[in-house]
């Protein structure tokens, strides 16, 4: 069985950013993916955004960048990052990023 490597970055806090990643294998018995997940705590920063590199080293089949209004800039230096190494990315995100969907979907990001 091939395991799907997923990576988590956490960039600041929305309210499904203390679950996301354990829907997907909350009793840890899944045998088809691995998870990993960086978080920054409440800072959401280029700065902080560019600890995503620690998360690429690891070569994740897909990542998933959850963070408040996605259109901010650390948070779309964290996409940049992911895209740069050709991964799948999938964006979470609340409200104030609905003026951003167009150019996550121009950009390739899910």
């Amino acid at each position: 069985m091939e395991v799907v490597k997923i990576g988590f970055v956490k960039l600041g806090n929305i309210g499904t950013s203390r679950i996301v990643d354990l829907l997907l294998d909350e009793r840890a018995d899944r045998e088809d993916i691995d998870v990993r997940v960086l978080g920054t705590g409440a800072k959401m920063t280029p700065e902080n955004a560019a600890d995503t590199a620690r998360l690429l080293d690891w070569d994740p089949d897909v990542v998933v960048i959850i963070s408040p209004n996605a259109a901010l800039p650390g948070p779309k230096k964290a996409r940049e990052m992911v895209k740069e190494k050709g991964k799948p990315c999938i964006v979470i995100s609340d409200a104030p990023a609905k003026k951003a969907v167009d150019k996550l979907k121009e950009g390739g990001f899910g």
